[in-house]
């Protein structure tokens, strides 16, 4: 009998042995792996801010050039290469997991640079030289720039010189990199550009207002993708997530005007931005079907009544801001701007981060003054046409304007004045370019 239990316990403690070895194996197999999975991120990330810091350094260097360019085709060149280094920044900085507070100046200034690169571009290629005024512009984004590349060149040295051993090292408990990892950033002065229409570069600091619902997988995210870019979720394929200001879904959609990037955020499913992959469509379809197109995507995706702002046409697209409209008040800071394929009339692309970052009801949105008071206080020079309310975005916040639309000596101005107050506060010239219109 005492050698049965003898037995029965050697084997159960035999047992427990094995299973022990098992563990301890299966355990140091995944830490393996998991170690593996580590490095793997940590030099993708690595790569990331490498090319990031190669391609700012490649404008810097573009933008001095500009200054001392001494013929049209030379210019058209760099700034053609300037845009297209702008968008692989404002990319490479998306695909980092930044804190929205070190990552939102950077990549909303690159956004600028390469957009407004693009302006002059055609500004150019039309047979209109740089103005001193967009000397002044890119001296600006000059300095910018240097200040950016000294500051990303030291992150990047910091995540050489001290290799992270785990993915986490400059990660806090949201995935993101804590503001310390690349403290300095918000010392940069990034110069104001006005390139698309008033106040196009609304609010892009604090909480995103428009933000709102619950959380979405991705699944449901790729079905929000596919209507977005009205396709089946079967053409939806993955690509790479956002993380920074919008943590966001990404995906490619096949359409049947080619594919299409789609990022859908976390938060409530809603589309961040899409673009095409490649935009050299035939201009078949009118500008104003391809504007009514526009509206009524807006409309169909669920964004309210907006009314359009300025519109340009550049790659075989109609381009047009939208603006959200709340009580017959035009609300600048919410906008929205869509690309419509001339092609076939669709919409193929749109940008709607400003949006998201400010859109809410608004409460106040009842003047103190009349539309003729506010006028007094403008110049009888300027030939009044129109006159509206809206809310513009302003460096303390927002502001309740009255704006009125009128010309000077042959060219158009758009004036505002404080809707409570009567002070004068912004007024912007209306520049007319190949592309459509423009302010200044």
């Amino acid at each position: 009998m005492g050698t049965k239990k003898l037995d029965r316990g050697t084997g159960l403690a035999a047992l427990f042995a094995v299973l022990l070895c098992v563990s301890l194996g299966v355990n140091a197999a995944q830490s393996a792996q998991n170690r593996g999975l580590r490095t793997r991120l940590t030099m993708a990330r690595q790569r990331d801010m490498t090319d990031v810091v190669d391609a700012m350094a490649d404008i810097e260097v573009n933008l001095q050039k500009l200054l001392i360019a001494s013929g049209a085709s030379q210019s058209v060149s760099l700034l053609g290469e300037t845009a297209l280094l702008a968008q692989h920044v404002e990319t490479g900085l998306s695909r980092l997991p930044l804190s929205h507070a070190a990552a939102s100046g950077a990549m909303k200034f690159a956004g600028q640079v390469g957009d407004y690169a693009l302006t002059l571009a055609t500004q150019v290629s039309g047979g209109a030289m740089l103005t001193s005024t967009d000397e002044a512009q890119i001296e600006g984004m000059l300095a910018a720039c240097q200040g950016l590349n000294q500051h990303l060149t030291s992150v990047s040295e910091q995540l050489y010189s001290e290799p992270m051993q785990d993915a986490d090292l400059y990660a806090d408990a949201s995935g993101a990199w804590p503001e310390a990892a690349i403290a300095g950033e918000s010392d940069i002065d990034y110069p104001s550009l006005i390139y698309d229409g008033p106040f196009s570069d609304g609010r892009t600091a604090g909480t995103p207002l428009g933000l709102t619902g619950e959380r979405v997988t991705r699944e449901q995210a790729r079905e929000a993708a596919a209507h977005y870019a009205g396709t089946t979720a079967d053409r939806v394929s993955d690509a790479a997530d956002s993380g920074g200001q919008f943590e966001a879904f990404g995906f490619t959609a096949q359409t049947d005007n080619g594919n299409v990037s789609v990022q859908v955020t976390g938060q409530g499913g809603h589309l961040l931005w899409m673009m095409p992959e490649a935009a050299e469509f035939d201009a078949r379809v009118s500008r104003e079907d391809c504007l009514r197109a526009a509206q009524v995507y807006l409309a169909d995706m669920g964004f309210g009544e907006m009314e359009r702002c300025f519109v340009q046409e550049y790659d075989g697209m109609v381009v047009a801001n939208f603006a959200s409209v709340q009580d017959g008040v035009l609300l600048y800071a919410d906008q929205v701007k869509v690309q419509v394929s001339r092609a076939t009339g669709t919409v193929v692309g749109a940008e709607c981060s400003q949006y998201l970052m400010n859109h809410r009801r608004r409460t106040d949105v009842t003047p103190e003054l009349t539309a003729e008071q506010a006028q007094q206080t403008l110049s009888s020079r300027l030939h009044v046409q129109a006159a509206r309310l809206c809310v513009i975005p302003t460096d303390a916040g927002e502001m309740l304007c009255w704006e009125f639309q009128g010309d000077f000596a042959g060219a158009q101005y758009y004036a505002y004045v404080n809707a409570h107050t009567g002070e004068a506060e912004e007024i912007l010239r209306v520049v007319q370019t190949q592309e459509g219109e423009t302010t200044v």
